[in-house]
This record gives structure tokens, C-alpha cells and sequence, in this order.
């Protein structure tokens, strides 16, 4: 089980999106079809073909800015860390959809300087140590550069409200 806090102050639209596929049984059954250890991510969101390169729910949402989370100030390109939840996209900006991925290692860091797939969750210690576990099995090869070496299946994803 991985729980994670979604910022649905700083990103409204991307959180939004993220529940409203969620509630609708999008993700439910769906696989984390990649992993990279070069970057510490893993990725899923892909019912359709278990691929990158998935259409999606037939939509695009708009990218959203990074703002400070105590002064609410836009701080530039977005810094990743262990343990997020972030919104993956194909190569042009407001191009995502509902693939996402998690930040598992500080190799995400790699990823700053690009800083335009927009983070809008975050886990704790527990779900970290779960992504590290599914990251760690880690197979290369494959289009995508590598995936887990045993199916690792995303049985439901359920919206708490506190």
C-alpha cells in the first residue's frame, strides 16, 4: 500500500484529474509497466496498452506552475524528490493525461532541470520504502528501458477524504 497526500491547493487541476480518474476506476487493475533505476522512477496509469505511448482517457489537462508551499509564491520549474507522486507527458507542454509516476530514489533530482512534470503528491516513509522495494526488481530491456521482473499490479486506487 502506498498512501499519498495529494496537493490539491497547489495543483487543483492535476489533483482533480488524478481523483476523477481514480473515483471512475481508471487505475484499478492497471500495472506499473516501467521502472528506471537512472532516474528512480516507476510508472503506470496505462489501462489501454501497458505503454508510454497509451492514449489516455481521450483528454489533456493543463500544465500547472510550482508554487511555494508556505507563501503560496511561484517558484520556477518544479525540484523532484523521493517519494512523489507526479504527472508523466508526452514531449509538448499540457500534454498529460492520466499516467503519473513516483519519485523512488534521489536519481529524480536528475530530472530537474527539465522541472515541467508537474508533482502533485507526496508519500511517507512507508510508501517510500514500498517504491524502493518495487523499483529494486528492476529488469532492463524492453522499449521503455526496463520494468519490474514480476507483474506489479495497481489492484485499486481509493480517494480518502479527511
Amino acid at each position: 500500500e502506498v498512501r499519498v497526500a495529494l496537493a490539491t491547493t497547489n495543483t487543483p487541476i492535476t489533483a482533480n484529474n488524478f481523483i476523477a480518474l481514480a473515483r471512475w476506476g481508471y487505475y484499478d487493475g492497471t500495472t506499473w509497466f516501467r521502472t528506471d533505476p537512472s532516474i528512480d522512477i516507476i510508472q503506470g496509469g496505462a489501462p489501454n496498452t501497458e505503454s508510454p505511448a497509451d492514449p489516455g482517457p481521450g483528454y489533456t489537462i493543463p500544465d500547472e506552475p510550482a508554487f511555494d508551499e508556505v507563501d503560496g509564491q511561484l517558484i520556477g520549474p518544479y525540484r523532484y524528490e523521493p517519494g512523489q507522486l507526479v504527472m508523466a507527458r508526452a514531449r509538448g507542454r499540457n500534454s498529460s493525461s492520466a499516467q503519473y509516476f513516483f519519485s523512488a530514489g534521489a536519481n529524480t533530482a536528475l530530472l530537474n532541470g527539465q522541472g515541467t512534470y508537474v508533482v502533485f503528491g507526496q508519500t511517507d516513509d512507508v510508501g517510500l520504502a514500498v517504491l524502493q522495494a518495487v523499483l529494486g526488481l528492476h529488469e532492463p530491456g524492453g522499449p521503455f528501458g526496463g520494468a519490474p521482473s514480476r507483474t506489479v499490479t495497481v489492484n485499486s486506487v481509493r480517494i480518502e477524504t479527511a
